[in-house]
């Protein structure tokens, strides 16, 4: 874990791990949590984002780009909750 990324990004990640059609590895973990931090926190700052800015995001956290449309239907769905 990583102690720069809050622990409810990890639960975010852990909570896509359980329903992500593509098993997701120990080692993503923190990849995908640093992800979630940069995509909630852009959503929390009402800020626009493009596939391009996901794309950029995904680049920076070190998470698979076959994983972005994936993630975005999950928060679309956890957002709904």
């Amino acid at each position: 874990m990583n102690d720069d990324i809050p622990i409810r990004f990890y639960d975010v990640a852990d909570e896509y791990a359980t329903e992500a059609a593509k098993p997701v590895g120990e080692s993503e973990r923190d990849a995908l949590a640093r992800y979630f931090q940069l995509l909630i926190t852009r959503l929390m700052n009402n800020e626009e984002i493009s596939e391009e800015a996901q794309q950029e995001m995904a680049d920076e956290a070190g998470i698979d780009a076959q994983r972005i449309d994936e993630i975005a239907e999950f928060l679309n769905q956890w957002g709904n909750e």
